[in-house]
């Protein structure tokens, strides 16, 4: 046997031995910390990680506040400064590295790099330091990245973590760490955040920033949505030029914002400089949903990086630009673009009213256009046609992005003349998610009908299209969200691009049950600003509200749920009281299943298949009706 040979029998026999090992087990410790259930985990290393000896490492897990299922995951990276303990214990004072503390209803994953000297830097590089650079330059994943990946990725499954949901965040040392691991393990993360990252050389180098080249070989998934504050009068900034102009080459996803706030911590302090770093909502980003991607910005500010690093301006990058997702399906991807406004947030910055931007589209889960193959858009008014590149990415430039959300529709080109012998089929759309689906095109004869509702719909929408086929067209928008100023711009936007209607038959309030969601004395005024909204796009159409379903115990069905039932109850009395107002007559589904809680199905929400059905008669009894007298008896519009 060879010195390797020996090297690595004796490492692998010190590892079988020593204690811990991977994956952890139980934690070695668990208390109440800042009113939540924190744990210590220690574990060894796996020997897929490459370490050349073996070594121990710690890590410490956050509870939420209350107990939930597919929770998120926020996973942090420490600084220079602190371990995987100082770094929670920095938890405890607001304003105190606030991008440790992990919201009240995620999880949250401390990792460290301390303890042992060859993971420092988590595996990066900076130029200060011509050991690591000599050591990690290049592309290589080193091990501390591997074991990284391998804690989040049991983490999500011993806490049974949501997988669409993963963040990652870091300050200055853990700011690099974040940029270079998170940007190459989009298949991990939704999204990141590097509050003054302590170099960009970690990032450079594991995307291979010019003047290196991405190997032939290699696929980097689309990357996470990355938001970036760093200040100008901070050494450790320096190259952010080249950072922000490799991201907008490569059309990654960049939000960045800077000021002369030097390498702080405090986010009030960072704030009285630059009141955007919070601006984004980058948590409810979805690992599984697609975004668009702003480059070439007209609203974007000046970098004041390589030669202006004394300036006492705050700037920023896509700082204003909001999407909504409409349709992910392998015919089209839809979104509606637009700016946030004034009434959306609260900045010294002068929020514009109109940027101009090229958009490529990423993360799509089933729209797909093959690699050099043409494909055509639609946007507002606009329309084009473009050609994927050769890793199929599709960018429309120039777009005009306003306040007022406008819907971009991409689609496979139609080649001249071809004919779809499907055209007049359901499109019905497979998996998991929200979705419109459709009956067919606008274009098709015949009276339309659109459902709209939560996963009750799901569960119901089949007997409406039995019920009513040869009858009328019937499309079903089955969707996730509750009363806001945002669903009534999505409706908008829906019924713009897929409109007109006969009859809508719609139902919401499942989603909104939550405290928070629906601020107090909102309730009314946005259920009506829905009901306006669809008077107002389909002003000739027949509505038809339902009312929420009832929901039982978990486990126990003879019970309605004591928290929740109620709270459907005030809004279904509420939204009953508007329908009332606005001529919109009711389809009782609560007291169709209050007095048959047998038929549900003992999740809280959801029902069985005679339950289903139930609902399905009434909807179509109703819808029929409408018919009827809109256009009457089975005739074409």
């Amino acid at each position: 046997m060879n010195l390797r040979g020996i090297t690595l029998f004796l490492w692998s026999s010190a590892m079988a031995m020593s204690q811990p090992s991977w994956p952890p087990g139980e934690p070695t410790s668990s208390k109440v910390f800042n009113e939540r259930v924190t744990e210590t985990f220690r574990h060894g290393v796996s020997p897929d990680w490459g370490y050349e000896t073996p070594q121990e490492d710690t890590l410490v897990v956050v509870h939420p506040r209350e107990p939930r299922e597919k929770a998120p995951l926020y996973v942090v990276l420490h600084s220079a400064g602190h371990d995987v303990f100082s770094c929670v214990d920095c938890t405890k004072t607001l304003g105190n590295h606030d991008i440790y503390r992990s919201p009240d209803d995620h999880y949250g994953l401390y990792l460290d790099c301390r303890k042992n000297r060859r993971d420092w830097w988590w595996g990066g590089m900076h130029r200060r330091d011509k050991g690591l650079t000599e050591r990690n330059s290049g592309g290589e994943t080193m091990p501390v990245e591997k074991r990284v990946i391998d804690s989040v990725r049991w983490a999500i499954k011993r806490f049974r973590i949501d997988p669409e949901r993963v963040y990652l965040s870091g300050n200055s040392m853990g700011g690099s760490g974040t940029l270079g691991i998170g940007m190459r393990h989009g298949d991990v993360f939704a999204a990141i955040k590097a509050n003054v990252p302590a170099g960009i050389e970690h990032v450079a180098e594991r995307l291979f920033f010019e003047p290196r080249e991405i190997p032939a070989a290699l696929k980097i998934p689309d990357p996470p949505i990355c938001i970036n504050y760093s200040a100008q009068n901070d050494g450790w900034s320096a190259g952010h030029d080249v950072f922000a102009r490799a991201m907008e080459e490569r059309k990654y996803a960049l939000l960045f914002y800077w000021g002369p706030f030097g390498h702080a911590n405090n986010s009030e302090r960072i704030k009285m400089v630059n009141d955007l770093i919070d601006s984004f909502d980058w948590l409810s980003v979805r690992k599984n949903e697609a975004y668009p991607v702003f480059t070439r910005a007209s609203g974007n500010s000046v970098l004041p990086w390589p030669d202006n690093l004394n300036s006492k301006e705050a700037g920023h990058m896509n700082a204003f630009f909001r999407w909504r997702i409409q349709e992910d399906s392998p015919e089209a991807g839809i979104m509606s673009l637009f700016l946030a406004g004034p009434e959306d947030l609260t900045t010294r910055f002068v929020i514009p009213a109109e940027s101009d931007a090229d958009v490529s589209l990423r993360r799509f889960q089933k729209f797909r256009v093959a690699p050099g193959k043409a494909f055509q858009w639609v946007f507002g008014k606009e329309k084009g046609e473009g050609r994927a590149d050769e890793a199929g990415l599709i960018t429309i430039p120039g777009l005009k992005i306003t306040r007022a959300p406008v819907t971009l529709k991409v689609s496979q080109q139609e080649k001249a003349g071809a004919k779809d012998p499907k055209s007049a089929r359901r499109r019905q759309v497979e998996g998991k998610g929200w979705r419109l689906d459709k009956a067919g095109t606008r274009e098709q004869s015949g009276p339309r009908v659109l459902l709209i509702g939560d996963s009750i719909l799901s569960g119901y929408r089949k007997v409406v299209f039995k019920a009513l086929d040869g009858v009328a067209h019937v499309d079903a928008w089955v969707n996730p969200h509750w009363q806001s100023k945002n669903t009534n711009a999505l409706l908008a936007d829906l019924l713009e691009q897929n409109g007109p209607y006969d009859v809508v038959h719609f139902n919401m309030g499942l989603h909104g049950w939550s405290e928070g969601r629906i601020k107090e004395g909102t309730f009314r005024p946005l259920t009506r600003g829905y009901v306006e909204v669809l008077k107002q796009k389909l002003p000739a159409a027949r509505l038809i509200w339902a009312n929420s379903t009832p929901v039982t115990m978990q486990g126990d069905t003879s019970r309605f749920d004591p928290e929740i039932n109620p709270v459907i109850l005030r809004h279904n009395a509420m939204a009953k009281e508007v329908m009332g107002r606005a001529g919109v007559p009711v389809s009782d589904f609560h007291g169709i299943l209050a007095g048959r809680l047998h038929l549900a199905k003992g999740d809280r929400f959801h029902w069985t298949g005679p339950a289903y059905k139930l609902l399905g008669e009434a909807a179509s009894t109703s819808i029929l009706t409408a018919l009827k007298s809109t256009i009457g008896d089975g005739s074409s519009r």
